[in-house]
């Protein structure tokens, strides 16, 4: 049914594949599009990254474009209908807690360790080489296939944006970023942002001068830090304090009259807050407990009501779910004060059964009385692909086949390049089981399993754009 030498010919290339990982993720390509350039919208870092993919798919034999600096594209064969494979090479930043060098590819224990392994430039190399083992396995195709290698996956998906606006999509997709058998709902997204006029803290008890956490709206924070007044209480009385009521949060003396808070949490997706400990809402617990603030501490108190180390959104009243796409979630991934405006920035990713108009009112309902306004920043709808969709069930066969696992299209909370194309999904690469490393410190991909993954995608070609 498949052609065999597709799997032998992926084994053969095994260092070499790990090879061309090791040399992306020794790129640290994180997005900056306060940076932009002539065919680099998105900063230098991620374009030097899309130089490098480009040079190693030519390389390999293959015809490339550089869609202006937004993506490059990597061609096998034509037909009237094309397939896309759908990655990204940009990355979150590194971020702290890491006994692996982030941007050093160590290998250890079979695992290859590096911020983007599994997110997502691990799955776009696994993705090259499918398709170089479809060519040099003489599988005639009856559809063109394009691995379209995004830059700004990580910071809103402008890239993909201007791709459909400059090119012809791909007919139908599917994109290895997120996790097997297959995802075909992907939750909604909400951003938005709770902000209040703060200032007026000389006269305070604990005066607030600043705070600071996250640096993506779209990780759930790990450390956070507050600048405060110590003329009244000194940093060992707040320790003590602090210490009482059971919460990682320390303060260090600075001299001058001030002391720094820090509070330390655990890292985590945004679309799984329960997989970390958000560091911000420890923080604001922490100044609500000690009373802090001047002008800011009614602000400060109602987003740790409100917000604290929630993360459903029960206490903002939007807590909600439906069994097919479960539950939703709402993570504080920016908090931001100096001295004069707070702002709490959330990521919420809602189910099928929400709108965002019942969302926003919800929480202008929940902060009334509070000195916090609710501001829409961005947002998309539920991205659903029916499970009787040709390339869902042709992609839940090949995984089975391949892997002897049940098959069942599922969804998540986390946003892929599927929502950006219309009959996209999301397939692979990250097992039914497996921890997920993405966005964390020491993030990894299985080097077996990657190979893996890199033959059923190779089979998912050859079924579906095959003759």
């Amino acid at each position: 049914m498949y052609n065999e030498k597709i799997d032998r010919l992926i084994d053969g290339w095994r260092d070499e594949l790990i090879e061309t990982l090791r040399r992306w993720i020794a790129i640290d390509s994180q997005a900056d599009e306060s940076a932009p350039a002539p065919n680099a919208p998105f900063g230098p870092a991620v374009r030097g990254m899309l130089d490098a993919a480009l040079a190693d798919a030519q390389k390999l034999g293959f015809e490339t474009e550089d869609v202006e600096g937004y993506a490059g594209v990597v061609k096998l064969g034509a037909g009237e209908q094309t397939m896309g494979v759908l990655a990204h090479l940009d990355i979150v930043p590194a971020g702290e807690g890491w006994t692996h060098a982030p941007f050093g590819g160590e290998i250890a224990d079979g695992k290859l360790y590096g911020r983007g392994t599994a997110d997502d430039k691990g799955p776009a190399v696994a993705a090259l080489f499918a398709m170089r083992a479809v060519r040099e396995a003489g599988v005639a195709l009856r559809d063109g296939v394009q691995l379209i290698l995004g830059c700004d996956e990580e910071n809103g998906m402008g890239d993909m944006k201007y791709y459909r606006e400059h090119r012809k999509v791909p007919d139908y997709s599917f994109s290895p970023d997120a996790e097997f058998p297959l995802i075909n709902i992907e939750k909604g997204g909400l951003h938005v942002a709770l902000s209040a006029q703060g200032g007026d803290e000389a006269s305070a008890r604990i005066p607030v001068y600043s705070l600071h956490a996250g640096e993506r709206v779209n990780v759930v924070p790990g450390t956070a830090t507050a600048e405060v007044g110590t003329s009244t209480v000194s940093a060992a009385e707040m320790n003590a304090l602090l210490t009482e009521k059971g919460l990682k949060v320390r303060a260090t003396d600075l001299g001058d009259g001030r002391a720094r808070l820090e509070a330390t949490g655990v890292g985590a997706h945004a679309s799984m807050p329960h997989l970390g400990v958000n560091a911000a809402g420890l923080l604001l617990i922490a100044l609500r407990e000690l009373n802090a603030g001047g002008g800011s501490a009614q602000a400060i108190a109602a987003l740790a009501d409100k917000l604290g180390l929630e993360g459903d959104g029960k206490s903002l009243n939007i807590a909600m779910s439906d069994e097919k796409s479960g539950a939703l979630t709402c993570n504080l991934g920016l908090l931001r004060y100096d001295g004069q405006v707070l702002r709490a920035h959330l990521d919420i990713r809602y189910p099928l059964c929400a709108t965002e108009p019942d969302l926003c009112g919800r929480m202008v309902m929940a902060l009334t009385g509070t000195p916090l306004s609710v501001s829409r920043e961005g947002g998309h709808p539920v991205h659903y692909v029916p499970e009787d969709h040709r390339l869902v069930r042709g992609l839940l066969e090949v995984y089975h086949d391949l892997t002897g696992l049940p098959a069942k299209a599922i969804a998540i909370g986390g946003g892929t390049y599927s929502q950006t194309m219309p009959n996209t999904v999301a397939f692979g690469i990250n097992f039914p089981g497996d921890a997920d490393p993405c966005h964390m410190p020491d993030e990894f991909v299985d080097i077996d399993k990657l190979l893996l993954s890199a033959k059923i995608m190779a089979h998912a070609i050859e079924k579906l754009a095959g003759r």
